[in-house]
């Protein structure tokens, strides 16, 4: 068995236990494996783009070469041991002993997983193989298939080492990509070989042909099988087939498996016995291996004892005591009915709120059996309002069996619905953790599984990009309340205004003072005035002094005269 990463494991079949592994070829995942039962060898190929040849005695590395420029995906050994057949997207064909390529193939447009040969070497007139000297003529003539994903056709190719044909010589139809492929080659060489044919949508197509030479179409199955569950009042549901392998010991027979991995059923069929389509009823293996308890499929009705304690999922609190004796006794014998019952929890969801009591599972558990039994929306509504933890946990432990799946499609039903609460979330985390050894043996988890695993992927992609918005808007909601506070803290009506003196004046004051004249004609007539006014003012004083001056000579000539006489 080969691994992811790059190693493989031999398991004993006898013991059923590991007995040897095979470490340091591959660097990758070991695509396929096949063996060599005659040199007890094994071959391996690997998305590393590396072959190897393996010594199975002591888990050694015999030979690895480089195969291919991409990951090889299948291998498939010769008649005889001598040649190897690998795949990647092209087709080559090997000489084990010179590790060289004898002849290369166009191959499909995807890669290829299945290859297989599908004729061998005719016998000679005394039933024994014809000894080939080397190696081309041991594979000279012979025919072998292939098969790729994504394509609807299996192609049948003629090995002429002389010839440079490299295309198909016939096709297979098939109504999707193939998954398992068998052949059971022709005895004689007139008798014609069959092809078995496991496709992806899990129906299984026979071919019955003789390859002689280049086909013009696609040849189409000979059988169609399809294998479903019994019809009644539930549609029937298919069954997938696994795999198919022709029984070499019987002509024509084939065994199959059916069902899932995980319990597959097997069973026997002949070629011989099918019509052109073939539809198998059959029980299906993963529901028949679970056991139904006798007291799941029945609805019992709880009765009231005398010291009871009703429950209420919405809230958790319970009932009133009963007021009298009288009452008590008179609904001892009554068995409360489920219309009742909700009454009763509809009245004690406002009473006691200060309640002792502790919360019990097992009431809650018997109303979701009932719940899920009856499929009643009101009675599940309520118990799956619960938000207590260990309560949701105790009541997940204490359901059947039988109704962990119904439980588990509810909780998913209600995910989707309302997307996701987180009562309901915490009910999925219960029952995950408490019978996940169960889920994995129930076929039908896996579409719940599968449609819930996408509805939390949806969403968990989306949170990044609201988390962006949310961080924008709380910026922009940040940037605008600081702008309406600003606004109310700061008022348009100053505090204080200073008002200043005209500049113009100022102005002409300087040109005053640096010029020394006025600018206006008005500045000039005072100017004049004034200066007229001080003229006149002057003449007049100098008249005064002149006539004083007058009066004042004719004393002096009296005194010049006086002076004279004496």
């Amino acid at each position: 068995m080969g691994t992811t990463a790059g190693t493989i494991l031999l398991y004993s079949v006898v013991k059923g236990d590991l007995q040897s592994q095979l470490t340091g070829g591959h660097d990758d995942i070991v695509n396929c494996l096949c063996w060599h039962a005659e040199e007890n060898t094994l071959f391996s190929c690997s998305d590393d783009q590396h072959i190897v040849e393996w010594t199975a005695t002591t888990a050694q590395v015999k030979c690895k070469w480089k195969a291919d420029r991409g990951p090889v995906q299948t291998i498939s050994l010769g008649p005889g041991g001598k040649t190897l057949l690998s795949a990647a997207r092209t087709i080559k064909l090997w000489d084990l002993e010179t590790r060289e390529v004898l002849l290369s193939f166009t191959g499909h447009a995807s890669l290829v997983t299945s290859l297989l040969f599908a004729t061998v070497p005719p016998p000679t007139a005394n039933g024994r193989r014809k000894s080939a000297t080397n190696q081309e003529a041991a594979v000279d003539g012979l025919y072998f298939l292939s098969g790729a994903t994504h394509d609807r056709l299996m192609n049948a190719w003629q090995i002429k080492l002389k010839s440079k044909e490299k295309t198909a010589v016939v096709s297979f139809s098939l109504t999707e990509e193939p998954v398992h492929v068998d052949v059971l080659r022709p005895r004689q060489k007139d008798q014609p070989a069959h092809l078995a044919v496991v496709t992806r949508n899990g129906d299984l197509h026979i071919f019955k042909f003789i390859l002689n030479g280049r086909g013009k179409k696609p040849l189409t199955p000979q059988h169609t099988v399809q294998v479903a569950t019994q019809g009644g009042e539930a549609t029937p549901t298919p069954l997938p087939i696994i795999a198919a392998q022709f029984c070499q010991d019987l002509d024509t027979t084939l065994r199959i498996a059916y069902g899932t991995g995980l319990r597959p059923a097997f069973e026997r069929i002949t070629c011989g016995s099918l019509e052109k389509h073939t539809c198998l009823i059959r029980t299906d293996p993963g529901r028949s291996a679970i056991s139904l308890e006798e007291d799941a499929g029945k609805v019992k009705t709880p009765g009231k004892a005398k010291e009871v304690t009703v429950l209420a999922p919405g809230h958790m609190t319970h009932a009133a005591t009963p007021s009298s004796k009288k009452n008590r006794k008179k609904s001892t014998p009554k068995d409360l009915s489920i219309q009742e019952r909700l009454d009763v929890i509809s009245t004690d969801q406002g009473q006691t709120a200060g309640a002792d009591a502790t919360p019990r599972a097992d009431t809650l558990a018997v109303l979701l059996t009932q719940g899920l039994q009856s499929e009643d929306s009101d009675i599940l509504q309520r118990v799956f309002s619960s938000a207590n933890e260990t309560l949701i946990r105790n009541t997940v432990q204490r359901i059947p069996m039988s109704l962990v799946v119904p439980l588990l499609k509810e909780v998913t039903r209600r995910m989707h619905g309302r997307a996701g609460s987180g009562m309901t979330v915490q009910w999925l985390r219960a029952v995950l953790e408490t019978h996940t050894s169960f889920l994995m043996t129930c076929p039908d988890v896996m579409s719940s599984l599968g449609s819930l695993y996408e509805l939390l992927d949806s969403r968990v992609a989306t949170f990044s990009k609201l988390s962006r918005l949310q961080g924008k808007l709380k910026l922009v909601l940040s940037q605008t309340t600081a702008k309406e506070e600003q606004q109310w803290q700061f008022s348009s009506k100053p505090l204080l205004s200073y008002r200043d003196e005209s500049s113009d004046e100022q102005d002409d004051a300087m040109e005053d003072l640096l010029h020394g004249h006025p600018d206006s004609d008005e500045d000039w007539e005072e100017m004049s005035d004034m200066e007229t006014a001080e003229q006149d003012g002057e003449q007049q004083e100098q008249e005064g002094s002149s006539e004083e001056e007058e009066e004042g000579s004719p004393e002096e000539e009296g005194s010049s005269e006086e002076s004279d006489e004496d």
